[in-house]
């Protein structure tokens, strides 16, 4: 099973797909969505097998940050990008790490991460329409 762990950035946006996915979920303002998702851009994972962490910047937190905790096989609740409820259920396939979301307006979106080297692609795809969001982050190197 690929490890997922490790500092990652956002290399790579396709802005117009992602205010299109947006646009398909129902988001009353994609532009403002897509300013919130990106505000996440460098964040960390720490793949823990069955369970999965993600270290997010969140200037409201005590110490800029805030972590997330999924675990495979479960649906758990997390705040979405614009700072609603969304339930996701994690699923682990390979290389892959498989979000099936259910926004509080009843949209569904699948996310996927999928490893490939060093970097990770991150698509999320809403079930209804079809239209996607992507983009291509990098593994930051340590610095040991």
């Amino acid at each position: 099973m690929a490890d997922f762990s490790g500092k990652w950035g956002v290399v790579e946006w396709d802005e117009e797909s992602f205010l299109k996915f947006f646009a398909a979920m129902g988001v009353p303002d994609p532009n403002m969505a897509f300013e919130l998702f990106k505000t996440a851009k460098d964040s960390e994972i720490i793949d823990k097998g069955d369970t999965v962490i993600f270290r997010i910047p969140d200037p409201a937190s005590e110490g800029g940050e805030r972590d997330i905790l999924f675990k495979v096989g479960e649906e758990s609740v997390a705040l979405g990008p614009i700072g609603v409820p969304v339930k996701k259920f994690t699923i682990k396939e390979g290389n892959k790490l498989i979000f099936h979301e259910t926004a509080p307006n009843g949209q569904k979106n699948i996310t996927v991460r999928e490893l490939q080297g060093d970097k990770m692609i991150l698509t999320k795809t809403h079930e209804g329409t079809g239209v996607t969001g992507r983009c291509v982050l990098k593994r930051e190197r340590s610095k040991l």
